[in-house]
């Protein structure tokens, strides 16, 4: 006999609709499980997808309901050499989702580069501009997966950037990007969809 779930439902709040703040506590906790031996690469892979697809809190929780002996990995404080820098919290885990489904999501302007952008596109389009971005490390990994929709990633000239994308039935392609001190892993698929990144016109 199989018992049904006494952790879902309104009682719980599972009807809310999942936040940025939601997938990204999943999302840690899943990197943490991966790197811990708790997840195989595959399974990562099967549950972080689902993650991003979530719409509500009862789609998340049976990702992590098995996951309870996985300790989170500690914050490690940085302090740029400055007299008067500031402390901030810091992590090689630390991530974005962005998720455009059936409507647009975009990324632009200044703000600080994580570990790992995750962005998901389904009928719908998710804009990431590093144009302005501040730029906490020499290397960020973009995990993008365009389901009919499309992933579009601008980088300013200098940045280079590496692509292990793979299309089934739609398209993937980098344009006028250059080599330089800093790098962009671009990862994921197009399925009748496509990832698009280029860089400045000259």
């Amino acid at each position: 006999m199989t018992m049904e779930p006494s952790d879902v439902g309104p009682k719980y709040g599972g009807h809310l609709p999942v936040t940025e703040a939601d997938r990204e506590d999943a999302m840690v906790l899943l990197q943490a499980a991966r790197t811990q031996g708790y997840l195989s690469p595959e399974e990562y892979d099967h549950r972080a997808l689902a993650v991003r697809s979530a719409a509500n809190r009862d789609d998340l929780t049976p990702l992590t309901r098995d996951l309870s002996n996985v300790t989170h990995p500690p914050m490690l404080y940085v302090q740029a050499p400055t007299t008067n820098a500031v402390a901030r919290p810091s992590s090689a885990r630390d991530s974005i989702v962005k998720v455009g489904v059936f409507s647009g999501s975009n990324l632009a302007g200044r703000w600080e580069t994580p570990a790992q952008v995750h962005c998901l596109a389904t009928f719908g389009g998710v804009d990431i501009d590093f144009t302005d971005a501040v730029w906490t490390s020499d290397e960020v990994v973009v995990d993008a997966y365009a389901v009919f929709g499309g992933v579009n990633i601008k980088v300013p000239a200098g940045v280079e950037v590496v692509d292990h994308t793979f299309a089934l039935f739609g398209g993937t392609s980098v344009k006028r990007t250059t080599p330089g001190a800093k790098r962009i892993i671009v990862k994921g698929f197009a399925m009748f969809g496509g990832i698009d990144v280029k860089g400045p016109r000259t």
